[in-house]
């Protein structure tokens, strides 16, 4: 009852607070043009709509819909039809793009000794010029007409449906695109988000307009990291710093909470993005989800911790349910985002103020590298005090509502090593612990991959599903516990993912932004549309384990490699017989 009594309060503040729309853009966000053609099912994918082109300026357009309301009073599906074939355009706004630093051959391909993977790394590789996309001119002389954000320099987009920017989607992508060598690309890709910072005050979900109220994963300093590590431009690092401060303010005066646990008060992130009404991009399934609640505060607080839940990446997943047991069961009318503490979000702002720490440090601006580097510091010590469950041995995202760990399996848990923010001497406590916790969960077992979670509820972000971002946390996680037994686990995790990956690709020609974790090869289901192709993270993720693992890594266990001393990586020849 208790629970029930702190919800309702809290849903009341929200409508407290008279929320803005998803975006200042009525068409698109805020319209009963919007709401018509989306619960009318002009377009059986809600993103249909919100990503055509007007014809018109919005004040036309909105005209001409106000006139077919007063001469229908209740449009058709197929009037309504008609009005957007009319006044709407689609696919227009972008033009391919061949990356101008793309090769061929790049040197990473030099470190695969297995012929079949070398082939498959060239197959990626190649791969990124079809992901290449540049907004075309009219768009920045029109910016009005397009729920797409023009931005300057081209890009690599994840593929399928997702036709513009991704911020989390991105850290992958740069990685792939550094270890194929496209510097260029890859900073033209950072630069991006920042004209994005600076036009919204935050780095959004996406480029588009509707995204315009919340954010994502805040990786761009680790993409900072990156790129600098690559090229150890300075004059980038020099250029940008005050942007990477700018994003880090953000979140410190947005997305702060504060909670008590053990008799003791913490504050840490979580993910909150208020606004008013269902995600445009997925108008219908929203508002249709909303109808099973009585009462507009509980449909508005539905709406927000959907929208957070987006803002997690994780959209959706039993990781964000609450049901009336406090567990994480149910389906999605049972989620609560903004109730729940999480570990990887937290560990991605400890690993930001640390990396902005070390910029600054090299910058020479030693005031600024003493507060991150003291704010990180702080960061770290409270994940540790807070998330830490001893008697797992693991970090577990924690439950502010029934005051509780979530002692659940996921990927997640394992960030903190992932992003560094864990203390050095804290690693080598909790090392055999966090074996041990793996090993018993049973997640590392699955010969397609890591799920996300061991929760088969039908959301795209549980079991069977397994995302290569995730994939990539835990191998990540468990080479940052640095013992013998970690290194070879995290080396078994990515040749599972890596075979998984080549034998779909094999199979379908195409790479997954998502795959099934019992069934190698096999894209992933679940959630609210198709598996796509394409995929920008799933491509960085295998070209990750490539590079760091091709001089073991084999395609299946027949494969014998030659010793390393009879075999010369800068001689091979590749598929066109050249050397």
């Amino acid at each position: 009852m208790l629970r029930v009594i702190v919800l309702a309060v809290a849903a009341a503040s929200i409508i407290a607070e008279e929320l803005p729309p998803s975006c200042d853009k009525k068409v698109y966000c805020d319209s009963q043009l919007l709401h018509l053609v989306q619960m009318k099912r002009v377009f059986t994918d809600s993103k249909t709509f919100v990503d055509l082109q007007m014809k018109q300026n919005e004040t036309t357009t909105l005209a001409a819909f106000d006139k077919l309301i007063n001469e229908t009073n209740d449009p058709t599906k197929e009037q309504l039809q008609a009005f957007v074939d009319e006044y709407f355009v689609s696919g227009a706004e972008l033009e391919d793009w061949t990356p101008t630093d793309y090769s061929t051959d790049p040197a990473f391909l030099a470190g695969i000794r297995d012929e079949k993977l070398r082939k498959f790394g060239r197959d990626i590789n190649n791969i990124w010029p079809i992901l290449g996309r540049k907004i075309k001119p009219f768009v920045f002389d029109q910016p009005n007409q397009h729920s797409l954000i023009p931005v300057t320099h081209p890009f690599i987009v994840p593929g399928g449906r997702f036709k513009e920017i991704y911020y989390w989607d991105t850290y992958w992508i740069i990685e792939g695109l550094l270890i194929s060598g496209m510097r260029d690309t890859a900073k033209g890709m950072i630069e991006n988000l920042i004209e994005l910072l600076n036009k919204l005050g935050h780095i959004p979900n996406g480029s588009r307009w509707y995204y315009q109220e919340r954010s994502q994963p805040p990786l761009l300093a680790a993409m900072v990291s990156l790129y600098f590590r690559e090229t150890k431009d300075i004059k980038f690092l020099k250029d940008n710093i005050g942007y990477l401060e700018k994003e880090l303010d953000y979140w410190l005066q947005t997305q702060i909470v504060t909670f008590d646990k053990d008799d003791k008060t913490f504050t840490l992130l979580r993910y909150d993005s208020p606004s008013e009404g269902p995600r445009p991009e997925s108008y219908f399934e929203d508002y249709s989800d909303a109808q099973n609640f009585t009462t507009a505060v509980r449909r508005t607080e539905f709406y927000v911790d959907i929208k957070s839940g987006a803002e997690s990446g994780w959209d959706f997943s039993s990781r964000w349910f609450i049901d009336e047991n406090g567990d994480n069961t149910g389906h999605l009318l049972h989620i609560h985002t903004r109730e729940i503490v999480p570990v990887d979000l937290n560990a991605i702002f400890a690993n930001a103020l640390q990396n902005v720490a070390f910029f600054q440090a090299r910058l020479g601006n030693l005031r600024r590298f003493v507060h991150w580097s003291f704010l990180a510091k702080q960061w770290r010590s409270t994940i540790e005090e807070s998330l830490w469950d001893e008697k797992d041995g693991i970090w577990y995202d924690y439950d502010m509502l029934n005051h509780q760990p979530r002692r659940y399996f996921y990927p997640s848990n394992v960030a903190p090593l992932w992003m560094g923010a864990v203390d050095k001497r804290k690693v080598k406590k909790h090392s055999a612990r966090v074996l041990e916790y793996l090993k018993l969960s049973h997640g590392l077992d699955f010969p397609g991959g890591v799920p996300s979670s061991l929760i088969n509820s039908g959301e795209q972000w549980d079991f069977p599903n397994a995302w290569p971002p995730l994939v990539s946390i835990v191998v990540n996680a468990l080479e940052a516990l640095g013992n013998v037994e970690a290194k070879d686990t995290a080396f078994k995790v990515a040749q599972t993912w890596v075979r998984a990956c080549l034998k779909g690709f094999d199979d379908n020609k195409q790479m997954f932004e998502k795959y099934d974790a019992e069934q190698p090869g096999k894209f992933g289901g679940g959630g609210e549309y198709n598996v796509q192709e394409g995929f920008g993270w799933s491509n960085g993720v295998v070209l990750e384990f490539l590079a760091k693992y091709g001089r073991t890594l084999t395609a299946d266990d027949s494969v014998k490699l030659a010793p390393e001393s009879s075999y010369d990586a800068a001689s091979y020849e590749n598929e066109s017989g050249e050397k």
